[in-house]
């Protein structure tokens, strides 16, 4: 039944009352038509919203790279820019630093001449040298590094809180002797010898420009320390091995191994005299007390020699490291080889080619604390030439000065022997 709404509310207003009424509005749609009317407006409102949330997400991600590749893009200038010896304002600054590096390396490869330029970038001047590298692939400053500080290693060492140490040595040993029933008693007594171990001062002073630091694209100081420590390590060598004594203020007027007399000696006529023989000879005169820590020590070009020599049976007594577990051996001995000593060509009469021995039971190396590096802006330093001052403060330099205090004695010389060549190459 189907009646219009004026109607039903006339109706309702006449009856007063109605409990249930089952009645249908004109126009009202069926439940159904209502259901699909819904579904309907729903995927139309679904399609909708996500054709917008598909189009906010499509704006949000080209946003997002945009912002990352903006930014890659700011993170790879910046890096760019401090990058050091591959940024572009540094490449001028470089091609001038060229000569005076260069110089400067030379002169500290030329160990006759390593305080022969004063480190400055007046290249022109005198005795100045030049500046630092010349491309951009040489931010290290390549150099030789030559195995010295052998001293340090096979000495006895020991540090000292004085200015000197008071060494004491067996001279005379006790005496005994048989004697007959009834017989006196011979008395005997030791006799101690002294040596004084005297510290002295090895330094250097390295004057830099105020331009050379500021500029500086290498790690120029930890270089330099380098440079300075084995110059110090090869002073040490030399004077210690190699030193002449009294009047050789070269080496500190200390009287080194190699010119020590009271160290016994073996002798060879000329350096082509080196037999097995010989190498037994020496050997043999060491006392046995010495023997267990006995080494060879001579230079690289006298172990080439001694490496050539065979025994009776014909086999090498040298012992290559590569097949000796790293340990080269001489007579199956271990050979240190020192640079300082002298060389197979340019052998001198009277010269000490060898050495055969314990030498921590021969020497004591006395030293007092460690290597000091000072830096100093301010003072006055005598040029390398040595003839004339140098003003800091005037000069807008800066220096810094290496200082080892350090001695050496030959405490006990019959725990060493040396081969003595008669005539030179």
């Amino acid at each position: 039944m189907k009646i219009k709404k004026a109607d039903l509310e006339a109706m309702l207003k006449d009856a007063g009352d109605a409990s249930e009424v089952d009645v249908k509005v004109e126009g009202q749609p069926e439940e159904g038509d209502v259901k699909a009317e819904v579904e309907k407006a729903f995927k139309e409102t679904s399609a909708e919203v996500k054709g917008a949330i598909k189009a906010d997400l499509d704006t949000a991600v080209a946003g997002i790279k945009s912002d990352i590749e903006a930014y890659m893009k700011s993170q790879k200038e910046a890096i760019q820019s401090k990058a050091g010896a591959y940024a572009d304002e540094v490449q001028a600054k470089r091609a001038k630093m060229n000569t005076y590096l260069k110089d400067f390396s030379r002169a500290l490869l030329d160990q006759n001449d390593v305080k022969a330029k004063e480190m400055t970038t007046d290249k022109t001047g005198s005795p100045y040298a030049g500046y630092v590298v010349d491309s951009e692939l040489s931010a290290e400053i390549r150099h030789l590094v030559t195995e010295y500080g052998v001293a340090r290693r096979e000495f006895f060492t020991t540090p000292l809180s004085k200015n000197a140490y008071e060494a004491n040595a067996l001279a005379t040993d006790v005496s005994v002797a048989w004697v007959a029933e009834g017989n006196a008693i011979g008395s005997t007594q030791i006799i101690l010898s002294q040596e004084e171990l005297k510290l002295k001062k090895l330094g250097a002073i390295v004057a830099l420009t105020r331009e050379l630091i500021e500029d500086q694209e290498v790690d120029l100081f930890s270089f330099i320390a380098t440079r300075v420590a084995e110059a110090l390590a090869k002073a040490e060598d030399q004077a210690f091995f190699v030193g002449e004594g009294s009047g050789d203020t070269t080496n500190g007027e200390f009287k080194g191994l190699c010119f020590e007399t009271t160290i016994p000696e073996v002798d060879i006529a000329t350096p082509s005299a080196l037999t097995v023989e010989k190498l037994y000879d020496l050997m043999d005169m060491l006392p046995e007390s010495a023997q267990a820590g006995a080494k060879f020590y001579m230079h690289r070009t006298w172990r080439s020699k001694a490496r050539l020599l065979k025994d009776g049976d014909g086999r090498y007594v040298y012992a290559d490291p590569i097949n000796n577990a790293g340990l080269a051996t001489l007579l199956g001995k271990p050979l240190v080889t020192v640079e300082v000593m002298p060389t197979y060509s340019a052998t001198g009469a009277g010269d000490t080619v060898m050495l055969y021995g314990d030498l921590k039971k021969t020497t004591i190396l006395g030293y007092k604390n460690a290597i000091s590096a000072e830096r100093f802006n301010a003072g006055i330093i005598r040029n390398v030439a040595g003839n004339a001052d140098i003003n800091l403060i005037t000069t807008d330099r800066e220096a810094i000065r290496w200082i080892t205090r350090v001695g050496f004695l030959t405490i006990l010389p019959t725990a060493c022997v040396r081969l003595e060549v008669q005539a030179g190459s």
